[in-house]
């Protein structure tokens, strides 16, 4: 009986703590999940040999560095503009065209820079041996794979430096060498960030010159050809506009669905505690991306005009939402917390797309604090200077031609807000 009870005791406490492990899930950043899949790959997944999964790491390692030095450097960036007029492959291709390469090496060019995605990383899939065979089919002409390397080391010395690169430390090195500093200096550059990387060092611990350059260095070097901010953050989702229609996606680069599954099969079926906790991590890893997607999808879809630019921003609180979708308030203010999406010329934090609402009484007309401080500033613009209204007469006026039901305490908020001082200093 005692142990029948010691086993119920442990598998509520282990129900307890799986529980309490998913519902931290919701409220981590994407940066934050991607660290602890690094931890499962480390644990799991550690085989040298396996591509993918070098690739990925290389990722985490890029993420790591860019989490670092933006959260050191200060930034919180809400919306950040995209520049999608710039075409990377397009520029590498005319840098490519007055090189002076040979006609062999031009192909050779051709194909390693229709390989690199749009951060400026090659892709892991390329194969040197593709490329040799198109050459000898081409020219008649065998060559080795160091001849392919040294067309792919001119191209990473192309504007912006550091493309074509395949893992971040080659793109870097690269990067270096190109700044106006001494070989010295080019070295101790290195080693900062080899420090800061480790955590040994903050940012604002380094030298004025050291910091300056680690700034320059561009952790994206395809992504809008500058170290922007935007190339810091990897969205959580990307929106996309289609056919009069926005459609929300998760990011698959972001969290890519094959390196789950990786995870999830190396794990394998043993009943180990570690093997256990994993698994119950990638289930709430699951759950928290179909959470995401779901509310994601409805507030665009609430907000599509104001996306579209067509009207102003509709009042949506988590309450609403989670209504809506018949979950917990709770569960909707984790998700969105911390989350970005892409939109085609611009990124936002997913919560930024809420609006609050100033109605307190829940009925008659919608109104947001940007229209409320407006309809406040046209009641005051029309009316008598020698008897302005007062508050009570604003709220008032606001029930009676705008359906709008506040409390006076709320009327004085936004008319301050609005600019407007009280009725007795308004006199005239």
């Amino acid at each position: 009986m005692k142990q029948s009870l010691k086993q119920k005791q442990k598998l509520s406490l282990s129900l307890t703590v799986n529980l309490q492990n998913q519902i931290k899930l919701l409220s981590l950043s994407g940066f934050e999940i991607r660290s602890k899949l690094e931890d499962l790959i480390l644990e799991f997944c550690n085989d040298k040999e396996d591509k993918k999964i070098a690739f990925f790491q290389d990722e985490l390692l890029i993420d790591k560095y860019k989490n670092i030095i933006n959260s050191q450097a200060g930034n919180n960036l809400a919306e950040i503009p995209i520049d999608s007029s710039i075409n990377l492959k397009e520029k590498l291709i005319e840098q490519l065209m007055i090189s002076n390469l040979k006609d062999f090496e031009m192909l050779i060019g051709e194909y390693l820079i229709d390989s690199i995605q749009e951060n400026g990383r090659l892709e892991p899939e390329i194969d040197f041996q593709d490329i040799t065979k198109i050459v000898e089919e081409d020219f008649n002409l065998t060559i080795s794979t160091k001849e392919i390397e040294k067309v792919l080391k001119e191209i990473q010395h192309f504007d912006p430096p550091g493309c074509g690169y395949r893992s971040i430390f080659e793109s870097l090195k690269v990067q270096i060498n190109c700044l106006d500093i001494s070989q010295e200096e080019g070295i101790g550059l290195n080693h900062a960030l080899k420090l800061l990387l480790e955590e040994k060092v903050a940012l604002e611990d380094l030298d004025q010159k050291t910091r300056r350059n680690i700034k320059i260095l561009n952790f994206d070097p395809g992504l809008n050809f500058g170290s922007n901010n935007e190339s810091y953050i990897r969205p959580d989702l990307i929106a996309l506009y289609e056919n009069r229609n926005w459609h929300v996606s998760l990011n698959d680069n972001f969290m890519p669905k094959e390196l789950i599954q990786r995870i999830r099969d190396k794990i394998g079926s043993e009943k180990i505690d570690k093997n256990h906790e994993a698994k119950s991590f990638l289930r709430g890893l699951e759950r928290r991306q179909q959470t995401l997607l779901v509310v994601a999808q409805y507030i665009v879809s609430i907000q599509s005009d104001f996306l579209s630019k067509e009207s102003s921003k509709r009042p949506l609180s988590i309450k609403e939402i989670a209504k809506s979708l018949q979950i917990s308030e709770s569960t909707v203010s984790r998700i969105v917390n911390n989350k970005y999406i892409q939109f085609p010329d611009k990124l936002i934090l997913l919560k930024n797309i809420l609006q609050k609402r100033v109605n307190i009484y829940a009925k008659g007309e919608d109104v947001t604090p940007k229209q409320l401080i407006r309809y406040i500033g046209d009641l005051i613009s029309e009316e008598d200077k020698k008897r302005p209204l007062s508050d009570e007469l604003i709220k008032n006026c606001l029930s009676k031609d705008y359906s709008i039901f506040l409390a006076r305490r709320t009327v004085t908020k936004y008319r301050i807000e609005s600019g407007y001082e009280s009725s007795r200093i308004r006199k005239v």
